[in-house]
């Protein structure tokens, strides 16, 4: 955390965090403390760090200004267009935030004027609808309906209608709704062993709410205490003791009491040694591996970053009891979050971590060409690099190239084939990032393979020096790409490279066969990449071809220069004239 700027929003208070790694972040506390999950408002490029000051837009008090490398940005403080039904504006927890009434649609407080709105409560409420089964020792069943809203003004007509198998669900000597409560006393005075479906339409101005529940006796919500029907019996509407579920009246309604419940499984204790990768990218990471001991029992792997936050849960396979298989899923927002491993029972066991950082960037490729066939190495620069599981390139979109080395800020990697496609053409790259591509800024050429001319062998002491000439291209083959042996009674003879240069229109490059008694080589076998090259001496006819060649290149000049001083002396002696 390098900044940090608070705004009061009514009973709220609106952090805006600044961090290192280039991230702005909204976080809402209510009076008692407690948190919404965080959301990122803007990520700054190559994780640069956000400058010590934020400030508030004081005009419209609806943006926030930071600095971060030689950059100043205007950042809306709120998505709030973002959300398009009620449910979805109020599930954003953003006390920045209502629903506008007259215009149907999430927006700024002062942006709704002389409309009603509603938004969320002053405290964190998990759900929008709650409700309650309530019974007395000789009392009716009482289905109590609560909704967590804030309005602007309390609905002169507020409705709540219950509905299910029976049009007559409800005694009609029930309570009569009053915001933000509307309670239903069951007609039957029972509820069948199976449950009842009841549907709820709660109506506010043109705010429509719907809610399906599925009420049943809580005493019927049996089994041996655990976490999963403790949460069961919370979620139904009843309350839970020590006994078990009971009536909402009777027990405890906070689900936390749920996490000190012991598993009552026959089974082990999971505990989690290692993760592997256990720092990943924002986008996650397939195939990672759990490692621990007790984990035959593990159906699933639970990653949370907060108690505010859903948590994600992956399933797993090839589990061996001390190490299993797994998906680490996406994140919004670079942090560290929490991992255990869920039994049967949902219960979670074990406290290990997981760090989410930057997501891959590549800004250079080096060489940034190849030749046709292919399998040329690669250098590819950016940041993040480790966090790549592929390459792949645009021509052959299905084929995907595993890098051979990866550290943070350079990878390597051989290219695909061209495939059939011919001459000259341009390929762009990208990462494989989990289920993500990410796509390289810089473009990729592909040349036909390297043309080789002929060679040239002399006796230097004990070793054979080649001369290899080949066909100027743009390619730049460096002399570690090209592979030499020479071939005597089909016996092969490795040539060490020495030097690369440039003669004209033809590259060269210098090898040495050491301590052979061969001095005269009819063929050498030339490899790079995926291609295999066997090259001889040239024909008879090629040689004199070539002779000719070079004696027309000197030859050009002298005539030339001859030209030009006859036309010179002609000159002169036409000026005699």
């Amino acid at each position: 955390m390098t900044s940090v700027l608070t705004v009061r929003q009514k009973a709220w208070m609106v952090f805006f965090i600044g961090t290192g790694d280039g991230q702005l972040i909204k976080l809402a506390v209510d009076k008692n403390y407690h948190t919404t999950c965080p959301k990122v408002l803007y990520t700054a490029a190559d994780d640069q760090q956000m400058f010590p000051k934020i400030h508030l837009d004081q005009v419209d008090r609806k943006h926030v200004y930071v600095a971060f490398g030689n950059q100043m940005k205007r950042v809306r403080v709120s998505k709030c267009s973002t959300y398009t039904t009620v449910e979805q504006c109020w599930s954003a927890q953003d006390p920045q935030c209502v629903w506008c009434n007259s215009n149907q649609s999430c927006t700024f407080e002062d942006d709704c004027k002389d409309s009603d709105w509603v938004s969320i409560p002053d405290t964190f409420q998990p759900k929008m609808v709650s409700y309650q089964l309530v019974k007395n020792s000789t009392g009716p069943i009482k289905l109590n309906i609560q909704t967590h809203l804030t309005v602007s003004q309390v609905p002169s007509k507020f409705a709540c209608q219950f509905s299910g198998p029976s049009t007559k669900l409800c005694s009609r000597s029930g309570i009569p709704p009053q915001f933000p409560q509307c309670t239903c006393i069951l007609r039957n005075g029972t509820l069948p062993a199976e449950g009842l479906h009841v549907t709820i339409e709660i109506r506010l101005w043109k705010v429509n709410l719907t809610e399906k529940l599925k009420i049943t006796i809580c005493s019927d919500i049996t089994g041996s205490p655990s976490s999963v029907l403790c949460q069961r019996c919370i979620n139904s509407g009843c309350g839970w003791s020590n006994s078990g579920c009971s009536w909402a009246n009777e027990g405890v309604r906070n689900a936390g009491v749920c996490q000190t419940i012991e598993s009552e499984m026959n089974v082990s204790r999971p505990e989690i040694f290692s993760i592997s990768p256990s720092v990943v990218s924002v986008y996650g990471r397939n195939h990672a591996v759990l490692s621990g001991h007790n984990l035959s029992n593990v159906t699933r792997v639970r990653i949370q970053m907060d108690k505010t936050c859903s948590p994600q849960e992956s399933p797993v396979w090839n589990n061996t009891g001390v190490s299993l298989t797994f998906h680490i899923p996406s994140s919004n927002i670079k942090s560290l979050v929490k991992v255990c491993v869920l039994l049967p029972d949902d219960s979670c066991h074990g406290n290990s971590k997981i760090t989410y950082n930057s997501s891959p960037s590549c800004t250079k490729l080096e060489p940034s060409s190849t030749w046709s066939s292919g399998k040329r190495n690669i250098t590819l620069t950016g940041s993040h690099l480790e966090f790549v599981e592929g390459v792949i390139h645009s021509h052959t979109p299905q084929e995907v190239r595993y890098p051979r080395n990866s550290i943070f800020q350079e990878l390597t990697y051989e290219t695909p084939a061209a495939g059939i496609t011919e001459g000259t053409f341009t390929s762009s790259v990208s990462l494989k990032v989990a289920n993500k591509t990410v796509v390289c800024s810089t473009s990729f050429t592909y040349y036909p393979d390297p043309e080789f001319i002929s060679f040239t062998s002399t006796m230097t002491g004990n070793n054979v020096r080649i001369t290899l000439q080949k066909k100027a291209d743009k390619l730049e083959m460096t002399k570690e790409e090209l592979f030499v042996w020479g071939l005597q009674d089909e016996k092969q003879y490795p040539c060490l490279m020495r030097e690369k240069g440039t003669s004209n229109e033809t590259e060269f490059f210098v090898c040495e066969i050491q301590s052979t008694s061969d001095t005269e080589f009819q063929h050498l076998m030339l490899q790079y990449g995926n291609k295999t090259v066997r090259l001889g001496h040239p024909s008879l006819l090629h040689q004199v071809l070539l002779i000719l060649r070079i004696l027309l290149i000197l030859c050009v000049p002298i005539v030339l220069v001859l030209i030009c001083r006859w036309l010179k002396k002609l000159t002169t002696e036409t000026n005699k004239i």
